[in-house]
């Protein structure tokens, strides 16, 4: 089946017939927060369990057969700053070394702050030059997710990732351990409430 003339409109009227309670956002009011990426198809899906169905279905029907990313952000408010090394750090090139940040950040009244994790996927149809953005949350705290590895193989860094920063649980994956952190730092560093305990590297 070719979906090289497939456009925007038609993969959003097939996804409201194959996914009902799927949501799709538009664009933004001025001044708010973004919503939505690119002004790609962004689909807001009704729960987490529905994210590899709708992957399959995509990838086997339409085409979608390129896993551009996978992310998450933590949606909890502005990060707590309790935990991060705030001393001024040495730095050769400026006078009073680099001095990091230490005001509390305010919360913005444009952002819809949550107690939840928000998973972002983006997946393309090469041949008809099209994206779509799939979105869902799921609970911060004990929050899981079945892994895409089966639909994606390049799911599998890209979860790690996931895990290692914001100790969101891939159920499947074949080796999901740390990527990106050593293995002695402890807590997920992109969390909102990440608190740093001081290691060996702070002495």
């Amino acid at each position: 089946m070719t979906t090289k003339n497939l456009d925007k409109e038609a993969l959003q009227a097939k996804f409201a017939e194959k996914f009902p309670k799927a949501e799709a956002i538009g664009e933004p009011a001025e001044g708010a927060a973004p919503t939505n990426l690119k002004g790609y198809l962004t689909m807001k899906l009704a729960a987490s369990s529905d994210i590899i169905p709708v992957l399959r279905w995509l990838k086997d029907d339409l085409g979608f057969s390129y896993l551009d990313m996978a992310t998450a952000i933590d949606w909890k408010g502005p990060v707590e700053l309790d935990g991060y090394i705030r001393e001024p750090n040495p730095n050769v090139f400026l006078p009073d070394g680099a001095t990091p940040q230490v005001a509390q950040p305010l919360p913005h009244k444009t952002v819809n702050y949550r107690d939840a994790f928000e998973l972002v996927y983006l997946v393309s149809n090469l041949e008809a030059r099209l994206k779509v953005c799939l979105k869902f949350d799921i609970p911060r705290d004990g929050g899981s997710v079945e892994t895409a590895i089966p639909v994606h193989r390049g799911a599998d860094w890209r979860e790690r990732e996931i895990f290692d920063l914001f100790g969101i649980t891939f159920t499947g994956h074949p080796n999901l351990i740390k990527i990106l952190t050593p293995d002695f730092l402890i807590g997920h560093p992109l969390r909102k409430d990440y608190k740093h305990i001081k290691d060996r590297f702070d002495d």
